[in-house]
């Protein structure tokens, strides 16, 4: 059987995805939606880079790109431009390159290039085990926590766990980390969180009890209300294209980024809200029959790490702007604005593409 040249079934959810977004930021921004062409162009080239390399070089460069990355994260902290309370971006010249973006996949190929080198033991792995990957991934982590930027932190630990945990893993030993998390939360919460996250997470928890808190109505509260306001105002259908109220008088905090989601809910309703989602559950389906039909760990594990990536992004995203889950600053896949975040998405699903093309049996 002759190998395929294109999977379709993985780049027309993406595409449909970048589209809607496009539609929606022209409606939020119309300057920032030419600046995002040009990125949708770059990216594709990326794309296309990554989906038609030898797939061995990324898996050489594993290593590299990981090293590279944990420098570019500590010089963010020394001379990185500031904006919002946050040291986040390196200006090199012709963009504010967010080097966080850039950890979520060197963390993807580090793991799997580590695991992948690993035996499978019988009784699974304990600490000692992967105690040279912990420390790896606990690295970034802390650089990216330091910036700071808690919910990238967070979301890069998270997808790093959920590739560790789809390799076999000893019971008794994931049992002691639950507990160790559980009795280590509330020392997160009194020492290792900023005072504005935990406003916002009290933001969160007193609008889910109906409290009404002056103080926390004037911050955090206001920009969440004002987000539930546009998404429940599409009702069914929207209220159409650019006569989004909330979105036109700019009421909705950070429109063309992390709360765009909000402006294409005002928009197009929720029938429109279920074709997007639809369109991220096509996706992440034609990733996970790719994972059952892979040829081997290396690729699977990519495979595993794209998953978690994108679909820990849509729900805190979707959360964040619905007023579900607290305020982190995670921007929707293809869909928010950001040209860092736009190339290193199609990175991936250039690398996942390659997976599809030559080391899967669908």
């Amino acid at each position: 059987m002759p190998k395929k040249k294109i999977d379709i079934l993985l780049i027309l959810p993406i595409a449909a995805i970048l589209f809607l977004g496009l539609v929606s930021l022209s409606s939020a921004l119309m300057a920032k939606f030419y600046i995002q062409l040009i990125w949708v162009v770059l990216a594709t080239g990326v794309f296309l880079f990554a989906s038609y390399s030898d797939l061995r070089v990324f898996e050489r460069a594993a290593i590299p790109i990981y090293f590279a990355n944990v420098v570019l994260l500590v010089l963010v902290l020394l001379i990185g431009r500031t904006g919002g309370g946050a040291q986040r971006w390196l200006d090199i010249g012709f963009m504010n390159f967010q080097v966080s973006e850039l950890t979520k996949i060197s963390m993807i190929l580090f793991i799997a290039y580590q695991f992948n080198l690993k035996p499978t033991l019988e009784d699974g792995y304990n600490l000692i085990d992967i105690l040279p990957e912990a420390f790896g991934i606990f690295i970034p982590v802390l650089l990216i926590y330091k910036e700071p930027d808690l919910g990238t932190a967070i979301l890069v630990g998270a997808v790093s766990a959920a590739m560790i945990l789809s390799t076999k893993i000893n019971r008794k030993w994931l049992l002691g980390v639950v507990i160790f998390v559980m009795v280590s939360a509330p020392i997160l919460w009194m020492w290792g969180l900023h005072d504005y996250q935990k406003t916002r997470v009290l933001s969160l928890v007193s609008m889910l009890m109906g409290e009404e808190s002056q103080e926390l109505n004037q911050t955090s509260q206001y920009h969440i209300k004002q987000s539930i306001i546009a998404v429940g105002s599409g009702r069914l259908r929207g209220k159409g294209y650019n006569r989004g109220t909330q979105n036109m008088l700019r009421f909705i905090p950070e429109h063309h980024t992390d709360f765009i989601f909000s402006v294409y809910a005002e928009e197009f309703g929720f029938f429109g809200v279920l074709i997007l989602l639809f369109l991220y559950f096509l996706l992440l389906a034609r990733i996970l029959l790719l994972v059952a039909n892979v040829k081997d760990k290396f690729s699977a594990l990519i495979l595993v790490g794209s998953c978690a990536h994108i679909w820990l992004q849509v729900l805190v995203n979707i959360g964040m702007v619905t007023g579900v889950l607290p305020v982190v600053g995670i921007p929707l896949p293809w869909f928010s604005y950001g040209g860092s975040s736009l190339i290193f998405n199609m990175m991936l699903m250039g690398l996942v593409h390659n997976i599809s093309l030559h080391r899967c049996y669908v």
